[in-house]
């Protein structure tokens, strides 16, 4: 019988290690939830909404590049073919493409409230970096590497066994010239130090530096401008954002009456426009043309937050506290440390081989909602058997079919 590919990675890592079937599950049969998870599609806009605030003004629209024409409609270039001045306007833009079609299983609120978080906490963090704005220079984005595993103690590599990661973009410190690997995050955890020891104890920095000091070494990183000569990969720069945990809520009728007589809500103006019912009080209330909510009361009427009015307070409540929505850290390896890694990857992929080979896979139940909630929860609960080549269980789909190959960076020693 053949052998299986293994492609190590930091996730697939702590998967084995935190439950063998759920690894089974996603790593030898590729199922995933057949849903759009929530985690994964607000954590990938809001690096695509940075990505957008980094295009170079002046320089030609990458999405009208990869379509061969100039888009009339076009989010980032307005149909000029050029990236235009304000990148937050581009953002915005982006934004208001992804979330202009509700999806069934989402209530149209819940739709419009991720959109702002991510508009209003992307103007909080661009507030609250601005006066280190120009820290680093990017230098390389979306850099794969797949890494021969070697067996301990030799310079021979274990047959089919590699460890991939990919690394969000690789950055300069203009004032010091280290080069770093940089990490965009976004978590429903606090950012607490219970988070940083999870995050910086973990295998998925470690991997990411592991990676680009072998790149570094070999020389694969010369046409971004690092040499192999050159001062290691200093670490890894990790921008964490804490995505936002208060929701709409009801104005008391004395807000309401101050909206309405005013036009201005936390610090923001509003076009309020009210409509008399047969009783003579308000049986209509827009806030910039988009209804709200009417609460009634004994002696007057309140309304409920309407989407842009919640960002306003999440914009007034992120200048209040931005510690507990944004933190940046350097974390760092030692040579040891990064060696120590190297000798990990073969142990774990010998486990997976004798674990595969005898049809040992396990359950470990007390990983089924540690941390997260695990996907394939449902499925174990349920008793269905699922072996490769049956149709993917109700709930469920084959998430991956041939994995694309990425150039391999021959195994040397660091330090």
């Amino acid at each position: 019988m053949a052998l299986r590919e293994l492609r190590l990675s930091a996730s697939s890592n702590n998967s084995f290690l935190g439950c063998q079937r759920r690894y089974q599950l996603g790593y030898v049969y590729g199922l995933e939830a057949d849903k759009d998870k929530e985690s994964l599609r607000v954590g990938g806009r809001w690096h695509a909404c940075h990505e957008h605030l980094e295009l170079k003004p002046g320089s030609l629209c990458p999405r009208c590049q990869r379509r061969e024409e100039v888009d009339p409609v076009c989010f980032i270039c307005d149909g000029t073919g050029r990236v235009g001045e304000d990148r937050m306007a581009i953002a915005t833009r982006y934004l208001n493409d992804q979330y202009a079609k509700t999806p069934d299983n989402v209530t149209s609120e819940d739709w419009a409230i991720e959109r702002t978080n991510l508009l209003y906490s992307l103007i909080g963090h661009q507030w609250y970096y601005a006066s280190t704005e120009n820290r680093f220079e990017v230098i390389g984005s979306e850099i794969k590497f797949e890494i021969p595993v070697m067996k301990q103690g030799s310079k021979r590599r274990m047959p089919k066994v590699v460890f991939v990661c990919k690394v969000d973009r690789l950055v300069r410190e203009i004032a010091t010239g280290l080069v770093y690997v940089w990490e965009r995050k976004s978590t429903a955890r606090s950012l607490n130090a219970d988070y940083w020891d999870a995050l910086t104890d973990g295998d998925q920095v470690t991997g990411y530096i592991y990676g680009a000091r072998l790149a570094q070494a070999k020389g694969l990183l010369e046409p971004y401008g690092v040499k192999a000569t050159d001062t290691p990969i200093a670490g890894a720069f990790c921008d964490v954002w804490h995505k936002p945990t208060i929701r709409p809520k009801a104005l008391s009728q004395k807000d309401t009456k101050t909206l309405i007589e005013e036009g201005t809500y936390c610090n923001e103006e509003f076009t309020v426009k009210t409509a008399a019912g047969i009783d003579g009080e308000s049986a209509e209330v827009t806030v910039d043309g988009e209804h709200a909510l009417l609460i009634p009361g004994k002696t007057a009427i309140a309304i409920r937050e309407t989407p842009a009015m919640y960002g306003a307070r999440l914009l007034v409540d992120i200048t209040e506290r931005p510690d507990f929505y944004y933190e940046q850290r350097v974390v760092a390896r030692t040579d040891q440390e990064l060696r120590d890694f190297g000798y990990k990857l073969p142990r774990i992929s010998q486990q997976i081989r004798y674990v595969e080979k005898n049809d040992l896979w396990s359950e470990n139940r007390s990983a089924c909602t540690a941390t997260y909630r695990c996907e394939f929860c449902d499925l174990c609960r349920s008793g269905v058997k699922y072996r490769p080549g049956d149709k993917a269980p109700p709930g469920y789909k084959l998430g991956w079919g041939s994995v694309p190959q990425i150039p391999i960076i021959e195994e040397i020693e660091l330090g």
